[in-house]
Formats: structure tokens, C-alpha cells, sequence
């Protein structure tokens, strides 16, 4: 199984990011998405609908008649065509249920609990942040998930152990979601397949965004159950840049027993 997960950025044209997944996508993956607009979402059904059954945040927390472009990036997960799908919806509790998307298939009698996030950022939502990651949290406590892909803009400082994490947000949410995916038997899949080594102070352990005035940082991370097997796991990010993201795709291969 191959999960793939990227925030495919609102700007740029999907054409090119969707001829960059095709190059990429196996019969058996996974994808989890970010800031996928409406238009982006009719052109990768378009795409990939044949084989991929694709989950839209927005399908299920529709924008309003009074919601601007900030709620209408939505999240999406797709997965083969054909797995029995036994729920899908987003996160009621969250501050912005339209950047949540669960799904849980039923495969060969095999269960798989997916979920993607997008997390708001400090500077734009203040407090909000932090509000979003408890809801986050309580969701994981409830859903106990086997997958998460999330653009966290989370940490400021990486670190192996999450405890030693600097954050960027005041409150404490963003360090309370790191916490409780540990407490339910997750683990950070780069982290878990790569060796700990002394750590540069400042430099993420790989990069998946750069900030501008501040510099490279790992925003996005797929967290995975700790007894799956990973083949291979990597940050793709000048590809993913020179498809039209700011954001590096991130693939994880995932031995099936």
C-alpha cells in the first residue's frame, strides 16, 4: 500500500500537480490531500475517478452562503476503487470541519481508519489554532485512527522526540495532538523508519515547506501505526514545487502482511 499525502496548494494550476501524481500513483494507494478548491476536486474526479473512489471534505460540510475562500479549501482522501467504504465524514467538532476527512474501509475483512487534516495557521487564526487541535485530539481519542496525513504548519523547531518539539502555537493544542497520537499508538512514519541520529538545532529532520524570513521546516507528517511495516518513506519537494505546490509530497510505501 502506498499512502501519499500533500497539500496540493490553492495556487498553480491542478493540471500539472495532477500529471505529477499520475507518474506516482500504484493501484493500491492511498491519497491524502490538502487545500484542494472545488475546481481542483472536478478535475482530479475527473482524472482518477475511474479508479479511485474520492472523499471531499466539502461534500459533507458544504460552504455557505456567507463563507469565503478561507472555507472552501477543502480535504480529500481516495482510495481504490471498489473497497467497501463503512464511514466517512469530517470532523463535526472542529473550528473547520472542511479541513477534516475520515474515511474507514473494510478490506478482506481488514479495517483501515484514514484521516487528513489541514491545520489553521497561528498568524491567520490566533487562538483558533490551538482550539482546532484539541478538537483534533478528541477525535483521535474516539476514531483511533491507523492514518493520519496532516499539514500541521507545526513545529517551529523538529525534533525525534516529540516532547522536545518547539511550537509554534501558544495554546496547548498543537503539542497536545502530537501527544495523543503517541498515546494511541501512533508513530511519526519518517521517524519511525529512520535511524535517530544527533540533531542539527534548527534544521528540520527533513524538508517539507519553507517559510519565507524564517526558512525550511517539516509541516507535514504521516503518522502510522507503529507494527506497520515500512518499505520506504521520503519528502519529495523540489518535484512537488515544480509541480505548482509549496508543499513536498510525501510517500510512504507500507509492507501488507
Amino acid at each position: 500500500m502506498r499512502l501519499i499525502d500533500w497539500n496540493i496548494s490553492y495556487a498553480g494550476e491542478i493540471s500539472s500537480k495532477i500529471r505529477y501524481l499520475k507518474s506516482i500513483l500504484t493501484d493500491d494507494s492511498v491519497l491524502l490531500l490538502q487545500e484542494v478548491k472545488p475546481t481542483a476536486y472536478l478535475a482530479l474526479k475527473a482524472e482518477f475517478g475511474s479508479r479511485f473512489d474520492l472523499y471531499y471534505s466539502l461534500d459533507y460540510r458544504r460552504p455557505g452562503r456567507f463563507d469565503r475562500e478561507a472555507r472552501k479549501l477543502g480535504v480529500l482522501i481516495a482510495v481504490k476503487k471498489g473497497v467497501p467504504v463503512t464511514r466517512a465524514g469530517v470532523i463535526e467538532r472542529s473550528p473547520f470541519p472542511d479541513r477534516t476527512m475520515y474515511v474507514e474501509t473494510d478490506d478482506d475483512n481488514q479495517t483501515l481508519k484514514l484521516l487528513a487534516l489541514h491545520s489553521l495557521t497561528g498568524v491567520g487564526y490566533l487562538a483558533t489554532k490551538s482550539v482546532q487541535f484539541d478538537s483534533f485530539s478528541e477525535f483521535l481519542n474516539d476514531y483511533q485512527p491507523d492514518v493520519i496525513g496532516i499539514d500541521a504548519n507545526e513545529p517551529k523547531q523538529d525534533h525525534y522526540d516529540y516532547n522536545k518539539m518547539v511550537f509554534f502555537d501558544n495554546g496547548p493544542g498543537a503539542r497536545g495532538f502530537f501527544e495523543e497520537a503517541a498515546n494511541i499508538g501512533l508513530k511519526d512514519a519518517y521517524i519511525l523508519s529512520h535511524a535517530e541520529h544527533a540533531m542539527m538545532n534548527g534544521v528540520p529532520l527533513a524538508t517539507s515547506h519553507i517559510v519565507k524570513g524564517r526558512g525550511p521546516v517539516r509541516y507535514d507528517h504521516l503518522f502510522v501505526r507503529k507494527e506497520m511495516k515500512i518499505s520506504k518513506i521520503g519528502y519529495h519537494y523540489e518535484e512537488a514545487v515544480a509541480a505548482g505546490s509549496d508543499h513536498a509530497l510525501l510517500i510512504c510505501d507500507i509492507v501488507r502482511e
